[in-house]
């Protein structure tokens, strides 16, 4: 019989060729490391390239980014404006240095042979700085490489005989490995880089300010973005609109944007220190607060807050929320504020003038109370339930408001273009019973309640989310950003908003940012905080 090798005389053979996969896996994922630690190193080292432009003198910074991003910052404003234009771990960074005013102003009234110019500098200024960002790239990995060649040679020394020398060509190999990687790794974020490219994406930007810059901002970008002039392509659409957020900022030209959008807030939630921040970010348009304006509802909340929160925007609609009073509410209404219920405007004697559906401007405004508002004596009663949830058969009495709810609206004439609900959880059921009814008018809800910023489409209803005013409440200012959404509303199109600006205000700082969310977009859907519902049932 021959002899069989024994599972004990194998495993001395396994362990060196484990060993050898183990120091292969080492070297790969060092030289893969120290690849993309050089790669870095460039990036940062090459610094801002200038380029010459027919709007005038451009600095552009490439740097590392989980995603594809165009970041254009203009400091004399201190404005900017940030897009996901293409899918390449890469940041554009663009900052105005100095500026041309004739061709900026041509291109702001849109000029073809102008913005043709523009867009050939714009591709150059691109193509120039990712360039160099590469080279500085692969430079980086190539002293990586030189780092990691000479530690190997040192190594081969310490335990090599005397007189014995390591192979050159495998001290050059180790050198050049990571910056023959980095220009891979580098060619294929540019390839990806100019294939995924999309201008599209500027119409749906994030921008960021301080509180009151970012309103102005906000402002001048609508009137760029609802421009009507025809552009040969959308990149010429997006630089006409980037020269006129950069000639706004600049103060080169008035640009006529005294109008202002409609505002959503909501679950204020007594926290007064947070008003300034938002007095900055609204002008004469219509304020809609959606609920929950104090936290018990309590005589003492109305005089702090009722003075200061009346004069917000050009006029105050509100409905309660199940943190707020019949009390408080019939003192917001002595103070002016249109305070909506399901019989009509509330006075501050509690009665109401039976009109349930309220002209408030050019909308037919409608306003539903919260189910849970307090409306016995003494709104700080240890007795008060907040939640349905808390009560002892919660789950039904939400299913019979919502039914109540439902009814009321299928009451209402005329047919109104936006509705405020205060709680998230019944203005969704009643935006899907309507698209389940097949309801085929254009219809805005606008609610609170969950302290989430978030937009929801069911077919022709749209339903808005602005977060929580109050952020974090008066004793957490600062744990969380001031939510407001403002509604740049169309002319004749009802409460259908042309797009949102979800915005976020750090209450401390006033520094800002604002997610635009163009409704009519094509990628509207992909937005992080939309969902869209379908004929079929829930979901993007």
């Amino acid at each position: 019989m021959g002899c069989m090798d024994s599972p004990l005389s194998r495993s001395p053979q396994r362990d060196v060729g484990r060993r050898r996969a183990l120091v292969w896996l080492a070297r790969v994922l060092a030289v893969v490391a120290l690849t993309i630690l050089g790669m870095l190193l460039g990036l940062r080292l090459a610094g801002p390239v200038t380029q010459e432009t027919r709007l005038g003198t451009v600095s552009l910074r490439i740097a590392a980014a989980w995603h594809g991003e165009v970041d254009a910052f203009i400091p004399i404003a201190n404005w900017g404006v940030r897009a996901d234009a293409f899918s390449a771990p890469l940041r554009i960074e663009v900052e105005p240095r100095s500026v041309n005013r004739d061709a900026l102003l041509d291109a702001v009234g849109g000029d073809p042979r102008v913005l043709a110019n523009v867009e050939e500098d714009a591709h150059d200024a691109a193509r120039s700085a990712l360039l160099r960002a590469l080279l500085w790239a692969v430079a980086g990995a190539l002293v990586a490489g030189a780092l990691l060649a000479l530690v190997v040679a040192v190594g081969r020394r310490r335990s090599t005989p005397s007189g014995r020398r390591g192979s050159r060509a495998g001290l050059v190999a180790w050198s050049a490995t990571p910056a023959i990687v980095a220009a891979a790794i580098g060619g294929a974020a540019l390839a990806r880089t100019s294939a995924t490219f999309d201008p599209a994406a500027f119409d749906s930007p994030r921008f960021y300010a301080r509180g009151a810059e970012l309103g102005e901002l906000l402002k001048v970008a609508e009137k760029a973005q609802t421009a009507t002039d025809e552009y040969s392509s959308s990149v010429q659409r997006t630089l006409s609109g980037y020269a006129t957020i950069l000639s706004a900022g600049a103060r080169l030209a008035p640009l006529g944007t005294s109008s202002s959008p409609a505002a959503l807030i909501s679950d204020l939630h007594g926290n007064a220190l947070v008003l300034p921040a938002l007095e900055r970010l609204f002008g004469g348009g219509p304020v809609f607060f959606a609920g929950d304006l104090g936290q018990r509802g309590s005589p003492a909340e109305a005089r702090a807050l009722i003075p200061q929160v009346a004069g917000l925007g050009g006029r105050l609609v509100a409905v309660s929320g199940n943190h707020d009073s019949s009390y408080l509410m019939r003192r917001l209404a002595g103070a002016g504020v249109v305070v909506l219920t399901d019989r009509g405007r509330l006075r501050a004697d509690g009665q109401t003038d039976g009109e349930p559906v309220q002209r408030i401007g050019d909308l037919r405004v409608a306003g539903y109370p919260d189910p849970l508002e307090w409306r016995a004596a003494d709104p700080n009663d240890p007795r008060r339930i907040f939640s349905f949830s808390e009560r002892p058969d919660g789950e039904r009495e939400l299913a019979q408001a919502q039914e109540r709810l439902v009814r009321w609206f299928e009451r209402l004439a005329p047919r109104p273009d936006v509705v405020l609900i205060h709680q998230n959880g019944l203005a969704q059921g009643l935006a899907r019973a309507l698209r389940g009814g097949g309801y085929g008018h254009k219809l805005l809800i606008l609610t609170g309640h969950d302290h989430r910023q978030h937009i929801d489409r069911y077919g022709s209803v749209l339903v808005v989310d602005a977060g929580t005013a109050g952020a974090g409440g008066a004793f957490g200012v600062g744990t969380e950003p001031v939510g407001v959404a403002q509604l740049q509303l169309r002319d004749g199109a009802g409460g259908q908003p042309r797009a949102v600006d979800l915005v976020q205000v750090e209450p401390l700082s006033g520094a800002a940012q604002a997610d635009r969310v163009v409704l009519g977009s094509a990628r509207v859907c992909e937005h992080e905080d939309v969902n869209c519902h379908d004929d079929s049932g829930d979901g993007r």
